[in-house]
């Protein structure tokens, strides 16, 4: 006795006894997201970020801390000011404001040296030269 043409195939049995197709079939819409979106780019971008973050922190914390403290004459951290009872955390705020600072300097650099701000252009736009 001979299946029916007109039946559904399971898509369970259609994985094991055709992988490649049925993997392509269910996967295709997932596989051309990633690739339009250039979501994986995105991922890997915001990991190195992560990381670069850390790097710029660990650098803050071990070179420029110390020289903002030799100037401010204590730990920059610790210094606040109070008023009417409340007690505001400048020094905090200072070495968090030169953390972000130093993370955008290095992220406009790194993108200036590997030339990434050129990857964005379409193919057939060439970049404007400057005069």
């Amino acid at each position: 006795m001979t299946k029916p043409t007109n039946m559904r195939k399971d898509p369970v049995a259609t994985i094991f006894d055709e992988p490649d197709e049925a993997v392509k079939r269910q996967l295709g819409g997932f596989i051309h997201f990633l690739r339009e979106k250039a979501v994986v780019g995105l991922a890997v971008g915001f990991i190195i970020g992560q990381q670069a973050q850390g790097l710029i922190k660990q650098l803050v914390d071990s070179f420029i801390s110390p020289w903002m403290n030799i100037i401010v004459g204590s730990k920059l951290q610790e210094r606040t000011f109070s008023l009417g009872g409340e007690k505001f955390t400048w020094g905090k705020f200072t070495y968090v404001l030169v953390n972000f600072l130093l993370v955008l300097l290095a992220i406009y650099v790194i993108i200036k040296a590997f030339k990434l701000d050129k990857l964005d252009l379409p193919k057939d736009v060439k970049p404007k030269k400057k005069k």
